[in-house]
């Protein structure tokens, strides 16, 4: 059923935090948040929610997990701001409320704050993904001022010599955990991300970053470990059905760990396509970060006629049970951005046997 009690308590609880902080001075995005909340909830469209955007692959830290570095090309060419005007444009006629800013890290960007404004940061939610570094109340303040409302910093473990570890830099902990308290000081929606996966969920490590979160009052989001970028291959890190149970029975009692998967309009499930994509620094469409397939370039054919073209394949066109590139064992077994060895870590759509080849629709971007 859909309406249930714990579907519309995550979408409730989501609402809750979109209507708070600085989002409650941009109008324009409160009117689209209630127009979105309509088709995606009482009228089961499958609008856009949400958008990654990768600005760019260079990074301050090696960490062990990284998934994007080895999508990194030299001879491509970055997007410019005028492309990101109108591929903003485009997004936000799909319906995207939300741009999440990553990389690398995308505070290396020293134009960061223009392709900000590329996004009309006053119809949207500007959020920033960032492993703490480089964080700087002056940097903040200039954000901020540019339309960011959230900032996400990376702490992969409570414990800061593990966190350090993982991200192969001393001091990383602390100036991660500094720059979660200076968003909060500088009023910003403050979150946290960290990679779960079976040697970890259980750990003392995640217990202490869960009671972090608590204390500063921060969103803790999982993000499930997956066979891709430097981990490509490793399937035993993947979650098993236990490890799921484990993962829900903690979101239960910590109301402050959040998961993709219960973030959507009502549904749970994999909103890759459906309701979020991710756009690389090169252009490159793709489901979602782990699901590293190239759907199709925003600088050759526009964002209607690939979302269409990826919407009529089955593991996109419905909301599949469990997350595909962590928990799907067969779906990572058939698509070659997971298999060890692979030497192309953004495979076209054209290279995957299971993606239904339909015809791109012609029809041009409905107009908002």
């Amino acid at each position: 059923m859909l309406f249930n009690k714990s579907k519309l308590h995550d979408f409730a609880d989501n609402i809750r935090f979109m209507l708070s902080g600085t989002l409650l001075r941009k109008p324009q995005f409160l009117a689209r948040l209630l127009w979105g909340s309509v088709q995606g909830v009482l009228l089961g469209m499958p609008r856009l929610r949400f958008m990654d955007i990768a600005i760019d692959y260079n990074c301050n830290m090696t960490c062990d997990h990284c998934s994007a570095l080895p999508m990194k090309d030299p001879e491509e060419k970055r997007l410019t701001l005028d492309e990101y005007a109108r591929i903003a444009r485009e997004l936000q006629d799909e319906g995207c409320l939300i741009f999440h800013f990553t990389g690398g890290e995308p505070l290396l960007r020293k134009n960061l704050e223009e392709i900000i404004r590329a996004f009309r940061p006053e119809r949207c939610a500007i959020s920033i993904q960032t492993n703490g570094w480089l964080v700087t109340r002056e940097r903040l303040r200039s954000l901020k001022a540019a339309g960011l409302d959230m900032m996400c910093v990376s702490i992969d473990s409570g414990i800061p010599e593990e966190h350090d570890a993982f991200r192969k830099t001393p001091g990383a902990h602390a100036r991660a955990v500094a720059a979660v308290r200076m968003a909060r000081e500088e009023g910003l929606k403050h979150l946290i991300s960290t990679c779960v996966s079976r040697d970890n969920l259980r750990s003392e490590g995640i217990r202490r970053l869960i009671a972090f979160a608590e204390e500063t009052g921060s969103w803790c989001h999982f993000n499930l470990a997956v066979p891709v970028g430097h981990w490509q291959g490793r399937v035993e890190m993947m979650f098993r059905p236990e490890d799921r149970e484990e993962m829900l029975r903690m979101m239960d009692q910590h109301p402050c760990i959040k998961w993709d998967m219960r973030g959507n309009w009502l549904r749970v499930g994999c909103g890759a396509v459906k309701e979020k994509l991710y756009l690389s620094p090169y252009g490159n469409l793709m489901p979602c970060p782990f699901i590293q397939i190239a759907l199709g370039n925003l600088r050759s054919e526009s964002l209607r006629q690939v979302r269409d073209r990826s919407l009529a394949c089955e593991e996109f066109r419905t909301y599949a049970p469990l997350c595909l590139a962590a928990e799907d064992a067969d779906f990572v077994a058939r698509t070659p951005c997971y298999l060890p060895g692979n030497k192309k870590p953004i495979t076209s759509y054209r290279d995957v046997t299971w993606l239904t080849p339909v015809q791109p629709s012609s029809n041009p971007p409905e107009q908002s």
